[in-house]
């Protein structure tokens, strides 16, 4: 009995050993993990900004976005200024990505947007991408070898001073694969786009015109909206009057009218904040505000 009690002690001496010796362990090594204020900070801290400070983030606040480096190279003044972000910065997996335009583009636009555009669980970055000769265009970038690099674009519509403007990025006929939409000349007779995502170019595969997601030097580029309901998504743009607010489906590589809403739309407000949509989609895309 004796040696049994001096036993139960002496494990007992090397157990709050171990314990207090794990309490005061140093930490693992590696970078401190960032909190968005943390991630928001550097951003300002660290690259000039455009005016409007908006930051893309993730739903799950792991990757950021935004246009850096002001340029006044291009003067179109599509959203009121003649400053343009003439680089990028993405913060994914604890690291900053930075991006350099060449001198005959600018980024026309005021925040990047993200999407997952080969749907493998990884963000890209899609931005309107302008070059000064043959306007505006998108280009979406992957994060490949550590380095931003371009995974597909949208060619620019080939005039100096036309701009499009981002729709929505989904699997709209549920095809397995990812759609774009967006609208090129928005002021001029609006063309409602819609491309198949895939490595390369983004050639359209189907279209109408007379709609409209912008009015000319305003600041708000969001008046666009995707549904989803009953397994059918719909595509929600302004008309180019402004009176309606038209939905349209994706099947079978066209776009069909579903409905027209009498709905006088103020292009200075965000459209999901004047109408109420059922079924509204919600993804890293978020409405810039």
């Amino acid at each position: 009995m004796q040696h049994h009690h001096l036993g139960l002690k002496n494990l007992l001496l090397v157990l709050i050993l171990i314990f207090s010796a794990c309490g005061t362990e140093e930490p693992l090594s590696g970078p401190p993990l960032k909190t968005v204020a943390d991630v928001i900070s550097e951003l300002k801290d660290n690259y000039t900004l455009l005016p409007e400070g908006q930051v893309a983030a993730s739903i799950d606040s792991s990757v950021f976005a935004q246009y850096t480096d002001p340029t006044s190279r291009y003067d179109h003044g599509v959203m009121g200024d003649k400053i343009e972000g003439g680089g990028l910065v993405v913060f994914s997996s604890g690291v900053f990505h930075e991006l350099s335009l060449d001198s005959d583009y600018v980024f026309e636009d005021i925040r990047p947007r993200l999407i997952d555009a080969n749907q493998d669980g990884d963000l890209e970055i899609l931005c309107i991408r302008t070059h000064v000769e043959r306007g505006a265009g998108i280009v979406i970038y992957e994060i490949s070898d550590n380095q931003l690099k371009e995974y597909a674009h949208v060619d620019e519509i080939g005039t100096r001073n036309r701009w499009l403007n981002y729709v929505a990025a989904d699997d709209f006929d549920d095809d397995g694969n990812l759609e774009l939409a967006w609208i090129e000349t928005p002021h001029i007779g609006g063309i409602l786009k819609v491309a198949r995502i895939e490595r390369g170019s983004l050639n359209p595969i189907d279209e109408t015109s007379q709609y409209s997601n912008h009015g000319f030097g305003e600041r708000n580029l969001c008046l666009s909206a995707l549904t989803d309901n009953n397994n059918q998504k719909v595509i929600y743009v302004p008309n180019q009057n402004r009176s309606k607010i038209v939905g349209f489906s994706f099947q079978n590589n066209a776009l069909e009218l579903v409905e027209e809403i009498d709905f006088a739309v103020d292009f200075s407000v965000l459209l999901i904040e004047q109408y109420s949509f059922e079924g509204l989609v919600v993804g890293e895309d978020n409405c810039i505000r």
